[in-house]
């Protein structure tokens, strides 16, 4: 564990020591807000040295493996144990499930799914939907109590690095009237309607997480998918769901170094990623004219991302264009984009003919995957995405970062911190068949650990079927597989 991360467990768990008497039906808020987002630059940069944890006295974390239990004992006060109600519907939370229309309709039958959203449209893919907002009611004054009750306790330590810092301290009381919010109406929702199972995408907002937490003090099972790969821990841990629906045995064995019990681990994938076992999408033979392409030479697909060295990512592009066999599409991050931050990408067009930078947002990054000769991504879902559509796929660990990030290291030369030694494993690949089967051999091995389920929805719907105590109902697929 890096010194940034020791501190930060010591300092969420001081956090919550200190407030937990600062309760909403008896849920300590502090463990409902989004903590990571509390800490602004100023005190990220305190917590990276190691005298931080001195200024703390009450931190009750100090190995990744009591990361899990220790949230599991503030909750387990008010949890019930688990209970299928086969009257029940299954509810999915629309934000951050990200499953496709096609297998949300596959898998998931409108008599017996429910999805909850923010939209007050009837229905989404012909899944019935409620509004979130239905179940709203007036909690202001409660909301204004406990703001009272935690200013008070803070104003104990103001002298504190974190706990007396006026950043820290504002972003988390303006968080409490919409935590209070999400957990009543949250309750509101689970009076009204009888749920059998509750599938979230993520529980890092507050709704997911209230959803989640609810449903626990009801004995009503839950899921949380993998939202992404695991490059933030502070945004996978600590689980607030029944059970978790991970991509591969990496996540796994990640999840239970933090603490987190086997039995409560499914690896199921993610129901996103099986199209791309089927190969939906096809090449298209417009692809090169589109894009300002040369049909002659090997198109690399270059995924980015926030925070990235510019001077090597300036040096890579220029070296591989310059031995004349390559050309660059450079699709920027949809945050990059939505920031107007991509004028390192945009002069590299301009002072480079081979290179095309991607500048609509809309456009799908696995069209161009497919349309590309190979992949050169950063830390992220797209290097993954570009292995399982079978590309060959070059990372670039580019981020200058308070902890390390192992998820690709198993991929051997064909991760690089430094750009010269990228240019050699790519150019070497395009080179070399005896290249082109060892990068196999290792792509394979890596895939056995970090995703392997190409049939992701039924994986799913087995493990819903196992936890409520009922055979989960849908409309299509390999019914087979949920014999008991």
């Amino acid at each position: 564990m890096s010194i940034y991360l020791h501190n930060y467990w010591s300092l969420y768990s001081e956090f919550i020591h200190v407030l937990k008497d600062v309760k909403y039906r008896e849920i300590p808020v502090a463990v409902m807000t989004n903590f990571y987002q509390q800490i602004n630059d100023e005190l990220r940069s305190a917590m990276e040295h190691q005298d931080f944890e001195k200024k703390l006295s009450s931190s009750g974390i100090k190995q990744p493996s009591g990361i899990q239990p220790f949230f599991e004992s503030l909750l387990a006060p008010v949890k019930q144990p688990a209970q299928g109600n086969p009257d029940g519907k299954i509810l999915i939370n629309l934000d951050y499930t990200r499953i496709p229309e096609k297998k949300l309709t596959e898998y998931f039958s409108r008599e017996h799914t429910l999805i909850v959203s923010r939209s007050r449209v009837p229905e989404y893919f012909g899944i019935p939907n409620v509004c979130i907002g239905n179940f709203k009611s007036d909690t202001s004054q409660a909301s204004e109590a406990l703001i009272r009750k935690a200013t008070a306790m803070l104003a104990q330590y103001k002298a504190h690095p974190a706990l007396g810092h006026p950043v820290f301290i504002e972003t988390f009381l303006k968080r409490i009237p919409a935590i209070v919010d999400a957990i009543e109406t949250v309750n509101q929702l689970y009076d009204q309607i009888p749920v059998t199972t509750v599938l979230i995408g993520t529980s890092e907002d507050v709704a997911s997480r209230s959803l989640a937490v609810v449903a626990a003090m009801r004995g009503i099972p839950s899921i949380c998918l993998q939202h992404g790969i695991l490059m933030g821990e502070e945004a996978f841990i600590p689980v607030f769901s029944s059970h978790v629906g991970v991509y591969g045995e990496y996540e796994k064995s990640w999840f239970m170094a933090r603490g987190l019990e086997e039995y409560r681990i499914a690896v199921t994938g993610h129901p996103r990623y099986d199209e791309l076992f089927t190969d939906e999408r096809k090449a298209q033979d417009s692809f090169s004219g589109e894009h300002g392409l040369d049909p002659h030479k090997i198109t690399l697909l270059l995924a980015t991302g926030p925070s990235l060295d510019a001077t090597k990512i300036q040096a890579l592009v220029t070296d591989l264009v310059t031995d004349g066999r390559f050309q660059f599409i450079i699709k920027p991050h949809p945050w990059e984009l939505s920031k107007k931050l991509i004028s390192l990408y945009t002069e590299l067009e301009t002072k480079l003919e081979a290179v095309h930078v991607i500048k609509d947002r809309k456009t799908d990054i696995r069209d161009l995957i497919k349309n590309s000769d190979g992949v050169l991504a950063s830390l992220s879902t797209v290097a993954l995405e570009g292995l399982l559509m079978d590309k060959p796929v070059f990372v670039y660990h580019f981020i200058q970062a308070n902890r390390e990030y192992d998820y690709y290291n198993a991929l051997d030369h064909y991760i690089q911190n430094e750009p010269a030694e990228l240019v050699k494993a790519v150019s070497l690949y395009y080179s070399s068949d005896q290249e082109k089967l060892h990068y196999e051999a290792v792509k394979n091995k890596f895939l056995l650990q970090a995703y392997r389920t190409e049939h992701s929805g039924n994986m799913l719907t087995r493990w819903i079927s196992q936890w409520t105590n009922r055979r989960a109902e849908y409309k299509g697929g390999d019914r087979d597989v949920l014999q008991e």
